[in-house]
């Protein structure tokens, strides 16, 4: 299973993300994304690829690997 993640040092808080993916992504208090749903779509994807500053990133769970 692939996880999520939005790099917090990269993360300038754009909206790209939440715009193109608002079911998984929301820009939080500190005005940073955050994902609020951890399924990988095509839109994840697409969010991800246009991500300015490539914050977000898809990972294996490793957990899954053994």
């Amino acid at each position: 299973m692939e996880k999520i993640k939005v790099d917090k040092e990269l993360c300038i808080g754009c909206g790209a993300c939440a715009a193109t993916c608002p079911d998984t992504f929301e820009i939080n208090d500190d005005m940073l994304a955050e994902v609020i749903k951890d399924e990988v779509t095509e839109e994840v994807i697409e969010a991800a690829e246009n991500c300015p500053t490539e914050a977000i990133k898809i990972e294996e769970n490793k957990e899954d690997e053994n």
